[in-house]
């Protein structure tokens, strides 16, 4: 019989161990881990396990898992099929090492084996909750990729990464998380400060829409619909299995981020929106970029209507001489009892500055 003991969660001792060992993490370091902290990694805690993996993925469908935590990131899609995996987005920098975990645990890939294993990494645009964890990630994958636009975008962010890795083990501790992602925050925290550039960086530039890979027999295909929440959004579509990972055009109950440094458009956001929607029928499973997965393009068509309606209200208020200041302040029954409020005024201010080619 195999000496590996594998759990409910997909995670052996011997691949926990060499993923701390990949991720940078002495000897030392790993036998200073508190024996309960270890134990509550490779095996079940007293309480129900998540779903599936050490993250709690969800099921969707065979093969198929997404995680919709706000508490981790933006959501994040995994394909495990065939001894291949595909992974949309990374989450936060102290995340990466679970989301590798995860992954190599559902297609059965031994990490101390080798330091790579089949999969492939697609980020659906540059902000850090959705490629924090790509300096783990990226070097273990076989490929990777981002829209063209992102890729320098990424690069820039090095730093950032490296403090969100480093405050990744504190944070977990006062948010009390499950133990069971410590010893990998543990793990990027000590490895963070040999990430490099080329580290976070996907190695592929995508650009234009109707790329198509084929993931384990699963087809996938990628869209760039021009600017709208940033100026390198991709919507990840699996057609056969009807599936659309929307990025950041949607959030789901909440105000979206807009982000102006980023080119960010509203006019632009509603025209990716249009163009997503056509991806879509009844039964399409849609995992936006933020809030509860839904079934059918309902949270598509809302937030079509969240910024026509926005664009309406300000260019009202335009007209009547109402000033930026006071505008940012105000808000509209269409914005009744959204999440994320502290961003409001600055998606009002985003389009008013839009409108006004300030």
């Amino acid at each position: 019989m195999p000496t590996t003991q594998t759990t409910t969660h997909g995670l052996s001792r011997r691949l926990f161990l060499h993923h701390a060992a990949l991720s940078g993490v002495s000897l030392a370091a790993l036998s200073a881990i508190p024996a309960s902290a270890l134990a509550s990694v490779l095996q079940p805690a007293g309480e129900a396990p998540p779903p599936v993996g050490v993250l709690g993925w969800k099921t969707l469908q065979k093969d198929i898992y997404a995680i919709a935590d706000q508490s981790m990131g933006g959501n994040t899609l995994l394909v495990a099929s065939q001894g291949k995996a595909l992974l949309v987005d990374t989450k936060y920098p102290y995340l990466g090492g679970a989301l590798l975990n995860d992954a190599a645990g559902l297609i059965d890939a031994d990490l101390t084996k080798s330091d790579s294993i089949e999969l492939t990494l697609i980020n659906t645009h540059h902000h850090g909750d959705h490629t924090g964890g790509n300096a783990i990630i990226v070097p273990s994958a076989s490929a990777s990729y981002a829209h063209a636009n992102a890729i320098p975008r990424i690069k820039a962010q090095l730093e950032r990464y490296v403090q969100g890795a480093k405050a990744g083990p504190s944070q977990l501790a006062r948010t009390k998380a499950d133990e069971q992602l410590m010893p990998f925050a543990k793990a990027a925290a000590e490895a963070c400060e040999s990430w490099t550039e080329k580290t976070a960086v996907p190695k592929i530039a995508i650009s234009g829409s109707g790329n198509t890979l084929s993931i384990g027999g699963i087809t996938v295909s990628s869209h760039h619909f021009g600017a709208g929440h940033t100026d390198n959004d991709l919507v990840i579509h699996l057609p056969e299995h009807n599936i659309v990972h929307t990025g950041d055009l949607v959030f789901n109950g909440l105000h979206p981020f807009f982000d102006p440094e980023a080119n960010a458009t509203a006019r632009g956001w509603i025209e990716s929106l249009k163009q997503t929607r056509k991806l879509c029928n009844a039964e399409t499973t849609v995992v936006p970029g933020h809030g509860p997965i839904a079934t059918g393009p309902a949270i598509i068509e809302t937030q079509i209507r969240y910024f026509e309606q926005l664009i309406e209200a300000i260019q009202t208020e335009i007209e009547k001489g109402t000033p930026k200041d006071e505008l940012v302040e105000m808000s509209w029954e269409f914005m009744d009892g959204l999440g994320f409020d502290q961003i409001r005024g600055r998606m009002i201010a985003g389009v008013y500055d839009e409108l006004t080619d300030a």
